[in-house]
């Protein structure tokens, strides 16, 4: 199998960036459209059109309905000016999404500016895309990586600091999914054999969180930037971000797709804390020594992320409807397949069961 590796074009982080380093913005063309939504437009959306004004660019913007489907990708897309150059997507990870989705099907420049770090989806050519009810619906295979990634982490750190914790959760994803890709002799997102270098990124970051991980979020509660939420911050975005993509995705978000088809508590959850959950199932699916799962449910029991059903809002969920999460995990259009371990519905179950109970009982 062919082995491919891909990554933005240009990835720049830094404190007040966005008052510093705008000029590669003009790069990208004359004129742009920021995708945001009301909130991150008050906050930072309407500075950054005024100060891209300033230097010559005719900027427009849209304001995201809030799910990353396919419905809103046509609406932006009708809205457009024929004219547009590039798009911005700004905010969180289904705003950027859907920017890189419109970005794609119009042949547009696109740069990303994510205002927290809770997720990797600033570097990828890939937009998951959802139903209009919030359930999962596929991966989006995009024509190309962003062309610029653009993390202020002075914007980042006035953020909660839940979302960097679900970042982390993400972020440590990697590793744990990129290992069962290579064993399986399975795909990455783009279609190709994963590369040492997606391995290596992906180690080092789950290196850099255990590590700098709650060091990090202490400077976040402060709302100060220090080394530590500079890595951190970097481990979350860029080095998640091109171990996914090109190392590849297996049981963990399998599993946090297949949560979707609930209708539950379980939605109010972030991204990256249903993944921390998905992290432990996999771990047990794959039989992994104690110690390494003992090092996970620690880690995430300190920055408060859900180990157990209940912590995932779904205490009261019943056998019907977990063997239905299960079921729809073995998808075999989602990423669980890609581990060559053929695991059936039945063994998702059992995992799931096995994991809350163990967890449970330290």
């Amino acid at each position: 199998m062919i082995r491919t590796f891909c990554s933005p074009a240009n990835y720049i982080q830094g404190a007040n960036i966005l008052d510093s380093h705008l000029e590669v913005f003009k790069a990208l063309g004359k004129n742009g459209l920021i995708i945001t939504d009301s909130f991150v437009w008050e906050m930072t959306g309407a500075k950054l059109a005024t100060q891209l004004a300033a230097m010559g660019l005719a900027i427009s913007k849209y304001l995201f309905k809030g799910e990353s489907s396919e419905e809103e990708v046509a609406a932006i897309k009708a809205s457009v000016a024929a004219d547009l150059d590039f798009v911005i997507g700004l905010g969180g990870g289904k705003a950027i999404d859907v920017a890189k989705s419109v970005a794609n099907q119009l042949n547009l420049q696109i740069a990303i500016v994510p205002t927290t770090a809770a997720t990797d989806a600033p570097t990828s050519r890939i937009s998951v895309i959802y139903q209009e009810d919030g359930s999962f619906s596929h991966y989006q295979l995009l024509k190309k990586n962003p062309d610029l990634v653009f993390v202020d982490t002075a914007v980042i750190v006035q953020a909660p600091t839940r979302f960097l914790a679900s970042g982390i959760a993400d972020g440590l994803a990697t590793f744990v999914e990129v290992q069962a890709i290579q064993k399986g002799h399975g795909k990455n997102l783009v279609g190709g054999s994963s590369t040492l270098a997606a391995l290596a990124i992906a180690e080092q970051c789950e290196k850099t969180l255990f590590a700098e991980g709650e060091l990090a979020l202490k400077a976040n509660e402060m709302k100060v930037v220090t080394p530590a939420f500079e890595n951190v911050v970097e481990a979350n975005t860029l080095l998640s971000g091109l171990g996914f993509e090109s190392g590849g995705l297996a049981a963990a978000h399998a599993l946090h797709n297949a949560f979707s088809v609930l209708r539950s508590e379980v939605h109010q959850l972030t991204h990256g804390e249903k993944v921390a959950f998905t992290t432990l199932v996999q771990l047990v699916l794959e039989n992994a020594p104690l110690s390494r799962l003992n090092q996970f449910v620690k880690f995430y029991q300190a920055l408060g992320l859900p180990t157990t059903l209940a912590e995932m809002k779904l205490a009261d969920l019943s056998e019907a409807d977990l063997k239905l999460v299960a079921a729809h995990a073995v998808n075999e259009n989602d990423t669980l397949q890609q581990m060559g371990l053929n695991l059936t519905a039945a063994d998702i179950y059992a995992a799931i069961l096995t994991l809350d109970n163990y967890v449970k009982s330290l």
